[in-house]
């Protein structure tokens, strides 16, 4: 039976597009494709408009990538909207994690009540198109690793976005910082479905699996596939709890990167399917209460 209780969100995007560099002019090509639908404001408003229907109570942003000198600019933005409208409940911030500064601008952060985390994207892959970094290894030089120091010291998690080519690496920093919270983005960010890549994509979660401070989150499907149907839909969100567990599987949308190709309402259709085949106390677990302990909220 699918689930009807109570859903926090814990991966989405409000914004104005004035503040967005890679929303301006000239469109670029992007790893997610035609985005044109996206260039444009997508505020608060529409946000709730899309998720009150499907029961979404709580939600977590994730940093719309304003730029990380403008990290602090984005978190106050997104304050003043929780203050006022109540979502978003935690935020996750962008930061540079090899900037000399950076334990200055994270003490600046968490001034907010309702900042959790940090993101980097660290992925990189042979084609340019989907880097977003300098090297595919970025975690491990002295540089990141100082930084990334700070999230311990200020108790923030962090959220780990990589290709499975990269999982050797992320593995040395997740060893490295036993008492630091990850969680992988977008279920790995399966970027094709030959059963090579599935096999590789498999293997890589397994080994991150393996350590109890990473966690998993159901997030960005088809980003990859322009879209995603529910035989995909399907594959990603039970090897992914099978591999990690229900106990450390968390929802998100990756709305409105998802509103290129599907309502939420479909969406979340899709995935509440695929979850009917667990028990109801699981889907509790997947959908509300993992995200009550992550992000604290």
């Amino acid at each position: 039976m699918a689930y009807e209780g109570p859903v926090i969100d814990t991966h989405y995007h409000i914004w104005e597009r004035k503040n967005i560099g890679w929303l301006q002019d000239p469109a670029l090509p992007r790893m997610a494709g035609d985005y044109f639908g996206l260039r444009r404001d997508y505020p608060i408003e529409e946000w709730l408009h899309d998720i009150t229907p499907e029961g979404v109570t709580k939600s977590v942003h994730v940093t719309a990538n304003w730029g990380a000198d403008k990290g602090l600019d984005e978190t106050k933005w997104l304050q003043a909207i929780a203050d006022k409208h109540g979502h978003p409940h935690g935020i996750t911030f962008q930061a540079d994690l090899t900037d000399p500064d950076i334990e200055n601008k994270i003490k600046a952060q968490i001034q907010f009540p309702n900042v959790r985390g940090v993101r980097q994207q660290l992925h990189w892959d042979s084609h340019p198109i989907r880097r977003t970094v300098s090297r595919p290894d970025l975690c491990n030089t002295p540089e990141f690793r100082r930084g990334f120091a700070f999230l311990e010291k200020y108790n923030l998690h962090f959220e780990l976005q990589i290709f499975s080519a990269q999982v050797p690496f992320a593995l040395e920093l997740v060893k490295a910082f036993p008492n630091v919270n990850f969680i992988l983005l977008h279920s790995g960010m399966l970027t094709d479905r030959s059963q090579l890549m599935i096999d590789q994509w498999r293997i890589g979660l397994t080994a991150l699996a393996a350590y109890s401070n990473v966690h998993v989150k159901l997030s960005g499907l088809g980003m990859f596939s322009l879209g995603v149907t529910q035989p995909q839909l399907r594959q990603v969100i039970r090897d992914s709890i099978q591999i990690f567990g229900v106990d450390r599987t968390i929802y998100g949308s990756n709305f409105p990167l998802e509103k290129l190709h599907s309502s939420y309402a479909d969406l979340f259709f899709g995935y509440k399917k695929v979850l009917s085949e667990f028990h109801d106390h699981e889907q509790k677990k997947i959908l509300y209460e993992n995200a009550v302990k992550f992000y604290r909220v």
